[in-house]
């Protein structure tokens, strides 16, 4: 049964592709190619049109947030650059056998020390763009956040650990989650 499955989409794809030979060959047009995916600025621009849309941001509050992410792009850009650069000569450093230990954590504290001032950079960001919502606006991006951050720690696969208040951020944390609690599995029943 399975191989007749399997030999039926054969025999359709086989069907498929050969009716769009003969069509490519008198010069129709080309199937369009996949779109691909928007670079790192197209990314950042398509979440935060998003994360407006949901969040219901007004013109004010979008022209706002703009307006502060335009602000912060050089520095974050530059501070980004600088951790990278440093965690890079740490890890060059220590594949060096002859690398002194003092070396070593000298290039490990300007490795950190250039990781906090990025994670503080980015974190000015959000204060102020935290400051442009309303009440509303900011406990449903806190939400919206701690969503994103569960399927960060538990894997895209699922929301695990949102019991257990692991997801981060506003309401779902310590077990303040507005969600019911998943039912317990039946216990095995014993012959």
């Amino acid at each position: 049964m399975k191989i007749n499955h399997t030999l039926t989409v054969l025999g359709f794809a086989l069907a498929l592709g050969s009716g769009l030979l003969p069509a490519m060959a008198q010069g129709a047009p080309a199937p369009a190619a996949p779109k691909m995916c928007p670079g790192p600025e197209g990314r950042r621009d398509m979440m935060m049109k998003r994360m407006a849309d949901k969040l219901q941001l007004t013109e004010v509050q979008r022209t706002s947030c703009k307006a502060v992410i335009e602000k912060h792009k050089d520095s974050l850009k530059a501070k980004g650059k600088a951790a990278r650069e440093a965690r890079k000569a740490f890890f060059e450093a220590m594949q060096k056998p002859d690398t002194a230990p003092d070396t070593l954590k000298t290039l490990n504290r300007a490795k950190a020390d250039a990781r906090l001032e990025a994670i503080l950079e980015r974190r000015a960001v959000r204060q102020e763009l935290r400051a442009i919502l309303t009440p509303e606006q900011r406990e449903k991006a806190a939400f919206m956040m701690g969503q994103r951050m569960g399927m960060r720690r538990e894997g895209r696969g699922g929301w695990g650990g949102f019991e257990q208040g692991r997801m981060g951020g506003g309401s779902m944390m310590k077990g303040q989650c507005p969600c019911p609690p998943a039912p317990a599995a039946p216990a095995p029943k014993v012959p």
